[in-house]
């Protein structure tokens, strides 16, 4: 008969042999893995997807509910169907505001863009043939002059086409995936009216089926992690509200042309950290330009000092303090993430350091506080 120490032994061998042959298999049919896990991804996408929807809505919807708390006529069950039914019906109404005002300003100045550009390359051309011949600029530079600004259109109309192309295509496919989003939003609602079920049987599964030194220390950082992502959500789209009704309050002063739509642009791209403002000015500035370049060259000025406003004052305040991150860390945090998964690396880096930050934080102060080490 074998002891239960043997068997122990035995099992834990056993154990590690076979993950070693299924690490091993799958290292050695890497392609088809990879392949068989794109699949298993795309098929558990609108989960996924539910999910992230369920979680994002969550946020104001929590907010909605503890203002329904003093209503005492409502049982816990109807106040989260009407808290759902109210965040549901604000953002309906924001985004059909953005759909109706943002979108067909938007077409219209892409279409406008792609008509007037090579007029717009003439213009500019002739105007620069006029001052060479005023400076007695030879004809040779001219003409490599000419050659370069030739170039220059051409990827620039080139580039043009290409995103129009690419617009149309997101279209397209966005329209194929109608079926998966509708399928996502369901999903999301149910998760909504149900979360704390949903989250009772997580815990017992959890609990039952591993040791207590994993679950507890587990369920820590889990929440740790929900508040760091909660915390910077909240933040990026108060943010990028702020910084959207600054913008468009600025244009209205200094009267530029497409102030709701820019502004707009601005506000959405400015959910990305950081670099959100130059992403949504540069199409801003297109724009200008081909209504006014001179209003175009002001705007790169009044954008560049709400930038550095949003920069020094807002992102701190409303994102820094509540992630518990320094300015260093927030930049490490968009660097490392967008070299390893572009944008959503941006957006989900700084969530993921703040939470590595504290639970890091919190296993240093107790082995410093073990070894009687104090460090102030």
């Amino acid at each position: 008969m074998f002891t239960k120490e043997e068997i122990k032994k035995f099992i834990v061998i056993t154990g590690f042999i076979t993950v070693g042959i299924i690490v091993y298999h799958l290292l050695d049919n890497f392609k088809s893995t990879l392949d068989f896990l794109q699949t298993l991804l795309k098929i558990l996408s609108p989960i996924t997807a539910g999910f992230i929807i369920a979680y994002i809505v969550n946020i104001p919807m929590k907010s909605v509910e503890k203002l329904l708390i003093p209503i005492k006529k409502l049982s816990p069950k109807l106040r989260r169907i009407f808290a759902f039914l109210i965040t549901l019906i604000i953002g309906v109404i924001l985004f059909t505001l953005i759909f109706s005002f943002a979108i067909p300003q938007l077409a219209n100045s892409v279409k406008q863009l792609i008509e007037q550009l090579p007029e717009f390359a003439e213009g500019i051309g002739k105007y620069a043939t006029e001052q060479f011949d005023r400076l007695n600029i030879s004809d040779e530079i001219v003409i490599q002059i000419q050659k370069v600004w030739e170039g220059l259109i051409a990827t620039v109309l080139e580039l043009v086409s290409n995103i129009a192309g690419a617009i149309v295509a997101y279209a397209s496919e966005f329209v194929s995936g109608i079926f998966n989003a509708i399928l996502s939003t369901v999903m999301a609602v149910y998760i909504l009216l149900s979360k704390e079920s949903i989250m009772r049987t997580f815990r017992k599964v959890l609990y039952a089926f591993t040791p207590s030194k994993f679950n507890t220390p587990f369920v820590k950082y889990l929440k740790i992690m929900d508040n760091s992502f909660e915390h910077f959500i909240r933040g990026q789209l108060i943010e990028a509200l702020v910084l959207g009704i600054l913008c468009y309050i600025g244009m209205l002063i200094f009267r530029f042309e497409y102030a709701l739509l820019i502004s707009v642009l601005v506000g959405l791209t400015n959910i990305i950290p950081l670099f959100g403002p130059y992403i949504g000015a540069v199409p801003s500035v297109l724009l200008l330009l081909m209504v006014n370049p001179v209003s175009a060259l002001w705007f790169i000025l009044y954008v560049s000092i709400l930038q550095q406003i949003e920069a020094n004052l807002i992102y701190p305040r409303v994102v820094g303090s509540s992630m518990g991150l320094s300015g260093f860390w927030i930049i490490v945090a968009v660097v490392v993430g967008n070299s390893l998964f572009g944008i959503m690396g941006i957006l989900i880096g700084i969530p993921l350091l703040s939470t590595a930050y504290i639970i890091v934080g919190e296993i240093a102060d107790k082995r410093l506080k073990s070894k009687k080490i104090n460090i102030s």
